[in-house]
């Protein structure tokens, strides 16, 4: 029996034109309850990049070097080795594709689904049914079962609708889910017998993993890329590593902690981190990109790994995300950095101990402060995220997210309007809603639902997104990493001046730019006002 594995997000811009793109974009937004807001938030995105796009062929060496390549480009997701090393492992033949290749090529696609009467499809990079819906029509087929699981399932799959062409919703570990998939391809699609404390729901449409055992993830196989390698028909040599799952903290803004369907805080040993990376390293693999929530957390076990991988001669370079309470003591944050550490990722959020306080992010702009010193005096590289138009945000907590960011700058930044698309996130209880008068679209087919609280709305916050990112960017505190997201892995803090000062340059765009991301612009915020007043 062979399956497909399908992986990526609606866009994939290495493997399709632009008017691929467009038609996508224009099947979705058919499908879409909210259009507009999401369109202005691209469009903010959009005027950034092609503006640096524009003056890219006239940049300082040090620009266009940094810009040459991705070493992270055409490496599949963690989630396709994940399952295909899964389905290998259960005596299954595996095809993989990514969303894109799927829709930009109808002849390989019909070939793939002739194949392969089990298709598994992921989410993940999904951002709501108005993409999924159009993608799902694309792969049905008479003889073939299509599952979808990933992220997107997972935060609708208390409630979820259902979608034209999915015959099953799989909620939770693939180390559970698989087995049962492929004992039910097997047996004609006739039983599906959920794994010991999952359960079917919804009339057999939705299938949930249950909790493990343990809250040790030592007892699942880690994703084996040598069958990326076969599959792929080349090595990687950057390849991704997940060594938690879940959060122990509970972000007000954050649907981390709820995406499978075990909320416990559950994660791999430092001795066996250290086992597959060595491992890995033994084969070729020089980057490592950590996409736990924390990889941080617990200190103990952070501070053993980072022996271990010093004692091992650094094996790789990697990085991760992390809390900024993790990373205060110089000590510390030198023995990441001596470990092979190149890279944390921190959730800064904002510089109003208000606001961080509303989001029960259990921490203060001062810590904030010091991991960002901490780590520019140690020469490991910040990336931070900041998160505009939370509950209580004003134009006094907007100035004091820019005073943080004047004490202490990072190397870069991504600004982020708050968004109410996971139906998961702590904010939305009644309780919340009640306190900040926070009413909400809770439509499942926009990508950014509309929102308004007491003291902002869904277009307020995405005006003062992109206001403060045109800020950092004029001050020269921070590279917008939206706009150098494929360089940042070779960032050198030595060309840190050039950069900015590149980057500076970008602001000031010629008339034609001007006019016509200025035309969509009025278009998509009138467009949107109308969304924001039918809450």
């Amino acid at each position: 029996m062979r399956t497909l594995v399908i992986t990526g997000g609606l866009f994939e811009p290495a493997a399709e034109t632009p008017m691929q793109a467009l038609l996508k974009q224009w099947r979705a937004s058919r499908a879409s309850s909210g259009v507009w807001l999401d369109l202005r938030l691209k469009l903010m995105l959009a005027e950034r990049y092609t503006a640096m796009r524009q003056r890219l062929p006239h940049a300082p060496e040090a620009v266009r070097r940094l810009l040459v390549d991705d070493p992270a480009a055409g490496v599949p997701e963690l989630t396709e080795v994940a399952l295909a090393s899964l389905l290998e492992a259960e005596g299954v033949e595996v095809e993989v594709a990514t969303w894109s290749e799927i829709s930009a090529d109808p002849a390989g696609r019909e070939a793939r689904l002739g194949r392969c009467p089990l298709v598994l499809a992921s989410t993940t990079l999904l951002r709501d049914l108005s993409e999924l819906g159009p993608l799902a029509a694309l792969i049905k087929r008479p003889h073939n079962r299509v599952v979808v699981g990933g992220a997107l399932v997972s935060m609708l799959a208390d409630r979820w609708p259902g979608v034209p062409g999915v015959d099953l919703a799989a909620a939770g570990d693939g180390e559970r889910l698989v087995p049962a998939l492929v004992a039910w391809a097997k047996g004609g699609f006739t039983q599906l017998t959920p794994p010991a404390g999952g359960r079917v729901e919804g009339d057999g449409a939705l299938l949930r993993a249950g909790p493990m055992p343990s809250k040790s993830l030592d007892e699942w196989p880690s994703p084996d890329w040598r069958v990326a390698e076969r599959l792929h028909g080349r090595a990687f040599p950057f390849i991704h590593y997940e060594s938690v799952r879940g959060c122990p903290y509970r972000c007000a803004f954050c649907n981390y902690p709820f995406l499978f369907d075990d909320t416990r805080f559950r994660l791999r040993s430092a001795a066996r981190v250290a086992q597959d990376w060595c491992i890995a390293a033994s084969r070729g693999v020089r980057w490592i990109s950590c996409l736990d929530s924390l990889f941080t957390l617990p200190p103990k076990r952070l501070d053993e790994l980072t022996e271990r991988l010093i004692a091992e001669g650094k094996p790789v370079d990697w990085l991760c995300y992390a809390r900024a309470d993790d990373l205060t003591d110089p000590k510390r944050v030198r023995r990441l950095r001596d470990a092979g550490c190149r890279q944390v990722q921190i959730g800064v959020e904002s510089g109003s101990a208000e606001i961080l306080h509303h989001m029960n992010k259990r921490t203060t702009p001062e810590v904030n402060a010091r991991a960002l010193q901490v780590c520019r005096d140690e020469g490991l590289t910040t990336v931070i995220t900041l998160v505009v138009g939370f509950p209580g945000e004003t134009h006094a907590t907007l100035a004091d997210t820019r005073a943080l960011l004047k004490e202490a700058p990072p190397d870069f930044f991504f600004v982020a309007p708050f968004s109410v698309k996971s139906p998961l996130i702590p904010i939305l209880s009644e309780k919340s809603r009640a306190e900040h008068e926070l009413v909400t679209d809770s439509d499942p087919t926009s990508a950014f639902p509309a929102w308004r609280h007491r003291t902002m709305n869904t277009l307020d916050a995405i005006e003062h997104a992109d206001a403060l990112t045109r800020w950092i960017m004029a001050e020269g505190l921070g590279l917008n990493a939206g706009m150098f997201f494929q360089g940042m892995l070779r960032y050198d803090a030595q060309e840190r001046d050039v950069l900015l000062r590149f980057q500076r340059e970008t602001l000031d765009v010629g008339p034609g730019h001007r006019l016509g991301f200025g035309a969509m612009r009025r278009v998509t915020r009138w467009r949107g006002a109308a969304q924001v007043a039918r809450l």
